[in-house]
């Protein structure tokens, strides 16, 4: 189990660009809010790309990039698609395997055809300095819940968690009953930075982190 408790916040998550997000028996997920996220290896502070991996890539090794409801893959270094070697933009769908350099190896999730998020999946042992178990790619909305079309498995949740954007905040609603920090909150809220957000099945919290 995560130790859930509430941190420091800010008062929103206007401007920022991604964020972790700890589900209790379920981990921890990093969340890109923009539309163009650039994948890499380690750099310098202020020099990193949005995703950086422990593993010996170039700083900008790859950039995805979300357009309406597809995706296309742009390589900066040797980049295959499945077992076909990328030298300009592709488009990518779901279930295709991205190989970055000699060894990182990624999945490209797109779980429905509701939303357009999508999910990365680490099929090699490379992670994030910060380990993650997952990495959302966020649109407009990201499901947390039980079924296969869920951005993020939750097995234990009995209904799905919906976190929206919305007046540069994100939002949370849910069929089920939502506190967040305590307080009931029947018609879904927006949750500051650090806030603690729960119900009869589930527990998480989201945390801010600059690029």
């Amino acid at each position: 189990m995560f130790n859930l408790q509430p941190s420091p916040a800010l008062s929103t998550l206007a401007g920022t660009s991604k964020f972790l997000l700890w589900i209790d028996r379920v981990g921890v997920f990093l969340v890109c809010m923009t539309d163009q996220v650039t994948i890499g290896g380690p750099g310098i502070e202020g020099d990193l790309p949005d995703i950086g991996l422990m593993a010996p890539l170039s700083r900008k090794h790859a950039t995805l990039i979300r357009s309406g409801e597809s995706y296309v893959v742009q390589p900066h270094a040797a980049v295959h698609l499945g077992h076909k070697p990328l030298h300009d933009r592709a488009e990518i769908y779901d279930g295709n395997e991205l190989r970055l350099g000699a060894g990182v190896r990624l999945r490209f999730r797109l779980p429905t055809v509701m939303s357009g998020s999508a999910r990365l999946e680490f099929l090699s042992d490379h992670r994030p300095r910060q380990v993650v178990d997952g990495i959302v790619l966020m649109d407009d909305t990201c499901l947390l819940g039980p079924q296969d079309d869920h951005h993020i498995a939750c097995p234990s949740f009995t209904a799905p968690v919906l976190l929206y954007r919305k007046q540069g905040e994100i939002w949370c609603k849910s069929r089920n009953e939502l506190f967040v920090n305590g307080q009931f909150q029947p018609g879904g809220a927006a949750i500051p930075p650090g806030a603690i957000v729960e119900g009869s099945d589930m527990r998480f919290r989201l945390e801010s982190l600059s690029k």
